[in-house]
């Protein structure tokens, strides 16, 4: 079966790439794009920023598709596996990017840790997680509701829940200075309440933005 007849929970294939990162990332960057899938962000970085973009995940049939997007290396690896061995050059990119990854891991953490020696030197890592203090999740708590969905905050597949302040803290639990922190809403609606989100960026923000670099 084709992998664009195989969306299930937590699959990004053929959504717009996340500006909030592509906008951190400089031209001609060596990229290490962390839990790529099919690699619809870095084919966006390959071909208007003329990025190298590396791929890493946990499914070989979605590493080919990214590959077909331009991927230069990809790496079959399960992050959630207790003995996944990074077997990649050390200090080799500017930029490691973890979109809407690490709230899928058992151990962001120690994930984070061991990403760092992939780092050259002045290297930063871009991050981004939803807010699951988010007004409406909050709403619904009140009223008694959890109820997991397909994607969003709520994802089904999602192992861990970060609020702005304990995503901030995990990052630098792993020993990374934090550069920038930034509240984001990407999608339909929730564009127009970006004046909210600044001020109430806790309530307001659907996900959020970390940029750090090693301590």
């Amino acid at each position: 079966m084709e992998i664009k007849n195989q969306i299930k929970s937590g699959d990004y294939s053929f959504s717009f790439p996340n500006q909030y990162i592509v906008k951190e990332i400089l031209p001609n960057t060596k990229c290490l794009d962390v839990g790529c899938w099919t690699g619809n962000l870095g084919k966006f970085l390959i071909e208007n920023k003329n990025c190298v973009v590396d791929g890493m995940d946990f499914k070989s049939e979605v590493l080919e598709v990214a590959r077909g997007n331009g991927y230069n290396e990809t790496f079959l690896i399960n992050l959630n596996s207790e003995f996944f061995d990074l077997k990649i050059n050390k200090n080799k990119y500017q930029v490691i990017i973890l979109a809407d990854v690490l709230e899928h891991l058992i151990n962001p953490q120690g994930v984070l840790s061991y990403l760092k020696q992939l780092l050259a030197p002045g290297g930063q890592i871009i991050i981004s997680l939803p807010n699951v203090a988010f007004i409406l999740n909050r709403i619904f708590l009140l009223l008694g509701k959890w109820n997991y969905k397909e994607f969003g905050t709520l994802d089904k597949t999602h192992l861990r829940f970060f609020t702005i302040k304990s995503g901030v803290e995990m990052v630098k639990s792993a020993e990374f200075d934090i550069i920038k922190i930034e509240p984001y809403n990407q999608f339909g609606i929730l564009r127009f309440i970006k004046p909210l989100t600044w001020v109430f960026p806790s309530l307001f923000a659907y996900q959020f933005l970390i940029v750090a670099k090693p301590g």
